[in-house]
């Protein structure tokens, strides 16, 4: 009898098993979020991570410098306090491994009193000397001197702790704009078995850099100026200059009161030029990003090379048409192709660091949308058709691939809340019909109110692959937004109205399919 209660219950274990399993397939867990799509509106403090900021202040001009004797790139950047003082921008330093966490905050230059020439300081350099003694040159600034802007420079033993130079400081020589003097890049040039400086100057109302040459860090000698840039930039900021492979890299920012204020790179067989615009079986290029990433300078760890700058605070242009100066740090690793172009890509750090799947829903939906568990088929339909997805509340990472071949105009729109009567897309215009003449990605903020007007606020060039099918990765950090496409576009974005907000997959015309949907967030 007992025998029997046993085989009894062993059958019933196994039937309530095999139920359990079938209900589980029915019946699985719904994705666990918010699907409310009304707005909220979140005001931004304190500290970013990935893309860093310190808790107080913003980051300005980035000056990157990989020190291989503890394998860490020392991040000195131009620290940015917005405080009304008469003195600002000192010369802070934060560590990282992998352009994904940053350790440490530390003042490694000061600022001198607001009536001294150190009242602001500007952008420079790192470099050791064959002792391995750091030499840093910047920039000493205060408008209400003249010379407005000298090179200055302070060394230091252990990374850390700078002594300054007051003997070294030096102005622009005779025929140069002393006002406009500053961004010391200072390299060292094999051709020449010398050390090579750049300054960012202007000589006969044309933007250009000074040239002077040292075989000691401390006695320097002016050379003829670089001019051969193709370029009719008032000013030619943040210079840099490195090798990779066989080819030699001029990089600068213009701050052209229009729409070209960019990081620029031309390319050359010799450090001396002639420096000429990159072209490949893919076109014609000479920037890394839009108009939300400037004053780009690279390090290297002797195998990758990262370039580094900053994100604008402001997310659109103010009284001067420029973006407001300083924010969070954004770095792309460069990857070159056999025709020398720079592609810019996401860093490994970023990548893995969102590493943990996160739940998503197509909360809604408008036109002809199907499809579910990250693959859809989105068709244009009377206007704009569009899935609508829920606000994450977190950093997260979004990737997903796009077939795009029967379509030219499709993308994202962020703020996508309330009755979408204003929402910030990035857009994918594979045309060359738009007002650049060329396929690019683009900021719209989009207002029904208004017309249904389109106010760019960004864009950049995009290479559309034969097959037009895009693998796009998405870095979401309060409203920092960076679009990585196909390992060769990087478009970093400002968009208040995105945190916390829920977003939207759309298309313009003809038809896309998406298909590999997944989000992920940091493990806590």
């Amino acid at each position: 009898m007992r025998f029997q209660l046993l085989l009894l219950t062993y059958i019933l274990l196994l039937f309530n098993s095999s139920c359990s399993k079938d209900n589980n397939i029915e019946n699985a867990t719904p994705p666990q979020v918010d699907t409310t799509t009304s707005c909220r509106s979140v005001v931004e403090s304190g500290a970013y991570s990935t893309f860093y900021k310190p808790q107080n202040g913003y980051v300005g001009d980035p000056m990157p410098y990989y020190n291989v004797d503890d394998n860490v790139c020392y991040l000195f950047y131009l620290q940015d306090w917005r405080n009304g003082a008469g003195t600002d921008h000192p010369i802070y330093c934060t560590t990282t491994k992998d352009y994904s966490s940053f350790s440490g905050l530390t003042q490694s230059i000061g600022n001198g009193e607001s009536n001294s020439q150190e009242a602001y300081l500007g952008t420079g350099s790192f470099i050791k000397n064959s002792e391995g003694k750091l030499f840093g040159f910047y920039t000493g600034h205060n408008g209400n001197l003249y010379p407005a802007e000298k090179i200055m420079l302070a060394t230091s033993t252990d990374m850390r702790t700078f002594t300054k130079v007051p003997s070294f400081t030096f102005e622009a020589p005779d025929g140069y704009n002393k006002n406009t003097f500053r961004d010391p890049c200072v390299y060292y040039d094999p051709t020449k078995s010398a050390y090579v400086m750049l300054v960012t100057t202007v000589k006969d109302g044309k933007g250009i850099l000074a040239r002077y040459t040292s075989v000691d860090l401390e006695n320097w000698n002016l050379i003829a100026p670089l001019t051969d840039f193709d370029s009719d930039a008032e000013i030619l900021e943040c210079p840099d200059v490195f090798k990779m492979g066989d080819k030699w890299y001029l990089l600068f920012s213009r701050i052209n009161r229009d729409e070209h204020r960019k990081t620029f790179y031309r390319i050359a067989d010799s450090p001396d030029g002639p420096w000429k615009r990159c072209e490949d079986e893919k076109g014609h290029h000479e920037t890394f990003d839009g108009l939300y990433f400037y004053a780009g300078k690279t390090a290297s760890n002797g195998t990758e090379r990262y370039l580094s700058g900053w994100c604008s605070t402001g997310q659109e242009v103010n009284g001067n048409n420029e973006l407001d100066w300083a924010g969070s740090l954004i770095t792309h690793k460069l990857v070159q192709q056999p025709s020398g172009k720079l592609y810019t890509t996401i860093s490994e750090g970023v990548d893995n660091k969102f590493n943990t799947p996160a739940d998503y829903l197509m909360v809604k939906s408008k036109g002809d949308v199907s499809g579910e568990d990250g693959t859809y088929l989105m068709r244009y339909k009377d206007g704009r058709s569009y899935g609508l997805f829920n606000r994450n509340t977190v950093p997260v990472k979004i990737e997903l691939s796009i077939d795009a071949s029967q379509s030219s105009r499709f993308g994202f729109s962020f703020g996508a809340c309330d009755d979408l009567s204003e929402v910030y897309s990035v857009t994918f215009d594979l045309t060359s019909s738009n007002k650049w003449s060329v396929p690019a990605l683009f900021l719209y903020k989009e207002s029904i109110y208004s017309n249904g007007s389109y106010n760019e606020l960004n864009f950049t060039p995009l290479i559309v692959p034969d097959d037009n099918i895009f693998d796009v990765k998405i870095v979401i950090e309060k409203s920092i937004c960076v679009v990585y496409v196909n390992n060769n576009v990087a478009f970093t974005n400002r968009i208040y109205k995105m945190n916390k907000n829920p977003w939207t997959i759309f298309v313009d015309d003809g038809q896309i399919e998406v298909s590999d949907l997944s989000i992920y967030k940091i493990t806590n």
